[in-house]
């Protein structure tokens, strides 16, 4: 539900937007769709999930403008589907967990019970508290691998790794170090010749 909703809802923001039909936009839609429901799909209404993929759809268009806006390379929209989509997947989880109120938080853990809190088993863990619990996480998340991914970068830009050279560049990586150098044509006058396919005659239907 959440992916479909995902779906047309990005597929009508970018029409809206461009005047055009964006088959790409609609695939990432489904994506969004799709990474903003799975932190809470084990505990989300129907319903819910269409409200997720709906919010999740705008979110996604949004974080793609912004990239555009600070001229962040990004050909496929990863960082506003898995980044974005996900931050609101985390977040959405505890909006929406079974839709049964903020004073009842159920997680997917304890399924249709509610978690117990955790100074008082006797009590119910509310939604607040667990908006918390997934802010931290989220924040958690953001710096270890931002860490590790910087540290990462850093030792690849060191040693001349991080990108590569202005020739291969120009020629592309294809050409320069894959085999087969080509995967598509681009050309239309490097096209192959049509195999030639022979036409029978009348006759030779009946020979």
């Amino acid at each position: 539900m959440s992916a479909a909703t995902g779906g047309i809802m990005v597929f009508c923001i970018r029409y809206a937007l461009l005047r055009k039909y964006d088959v790409g936009g609609l695939c990432n839609g489904i994506l969004v769709g799709l990474v903003s429901v799975t932190a809470g799909c084990a505990t989300m209404e129907a319903g819910s999930a269409v409200a997720v993929g709906f919010i999740g759809s705008f979110i996604y268009q949004a974080a793609s403008m912004l990239l555009v806006k600070f001229k962040i390379d990004d050909p496929v929209d990863a960082v506003p589907v898995h980044c974005a989509g996900g931050t609101w997947g985390i977040i959405a989880a505890a909006l929406f967990d079974w839709g049964a109120g903020f004073d009842h938080y159920h997680g997917s853990k304890h399924m249709l019970r509610c978690t117990p809190q955790y100074d008082d088993a006797t009590k119910c863990a509310t939604v607040g508290g667990a908006l918390v619990a997934q802010i931290i996480m989220l924040l958690v998340i953001v710096l270890w691998s931002g860490s590790l991914s910087s540290l990462t970068f850093l030792l690849m830009k060191s040693t001349n790794m991080l990108r590569i050279d202005q020739e291969t560049e120009e020629l592309g990586m294809d050409a320069k170090m894959h085999s087969p150098e080509k995967a598509y044509i681009m050309s239309p006058h490097k096209m192959p010749d049509p195999i030639p396919v022979p036409i029978l005659d009348k006759t030779s239907l009946f020979v």
